[in-house]
């Protein structure tokens, strides 16, 4: 298990966002007793299907935090890819003083939509007689196809440590929309939760 500091500066920056990629918070809850109050580190861990998975998840939000100036522990820093254990968990976040624990789950779904065919009118020249035009002019038409939309669903649930055990302070579900890459997407979603978190006054610096 690795130390806060060189976990943290394992999480390598998402550097491909396509411009198509689109995150939006559907649904958002804070706790309203939660004060204000500063945060100074924070651990990550996302639940997904596979490694990569986790390291495109957890890297991309390692790097929204840290450009907002908070210093962040990815799961997968600290456990070095190894399935994380609750108990060395909570021993990590309670021996390097973590005040806020982010996890992520993610639900990704592909969806066919049929895109319609067009029609568009031709022109020709006409030469004066009617059979000069046969054949000529009229319209073209283009067919409609099906075509993949990949969504990617995720609930995100904030903890503070102050308190034992550690309180469920913000939660929100977001979909993330024409997703090309794993990376598009994580770098989206990213982006749009800390966002979200700064707004709502559980980022505090």
């Amino acid at each position: 298990m690795r130390s806060f500091v060189r976990a943290a500066a394992s999480a390598v920056a998402l550097l491909v966002l396509s411009s198509c990629t689109g995150t939006k918070m559907v649904q958002t809850w804070r706790d309203p007793a939660y004060p204000a109050v500063p945060v100074k580190r924070i651990f990550l861990a996302a639940m997904m299907p596979s490694d990569a998975a986790r390291v495109t998840f957890e890297n991309a939000l390692a790097q929204a935090l840290l450009d907002q100036g908070f210093l962040s522990a990815t799961s997968t820093g600290v456990f070095e890819y190894a399935p994380v254990d609750k108990e060395m968990a909570l021993q990590f976040v309670r021996e390097n003083k973590i005040d806020l624990v982010i996890v992520q789950r993610m639900m990704k779904e592909t969806e066919l939509a049929y895109m319609p065919g067009t029609v568009n009118a031709v022109t020709a020249p006409y030469y004066g007689n009617w059979y000069s035009a046969y054949g000529y002019g009229g319209v073209g038409y283009t067919p409609g196809y099906m075509e993949e939309d990949t969504r990617v669903k995720t609930e995100t649930t904030v903890y503070s440590t102050r308190s034992e055990p550690e309180k469920l302070v913000w939660s929100g579900a977001s979909s993330t929309i024409n997703v090309q890459s794993a990376g598009s997407a994580a770098k989206s979603l990213a982006t749009e939760l800390v966002t979200d978190l700064l707004k709502a006054g559980i980022l505090v610096k």
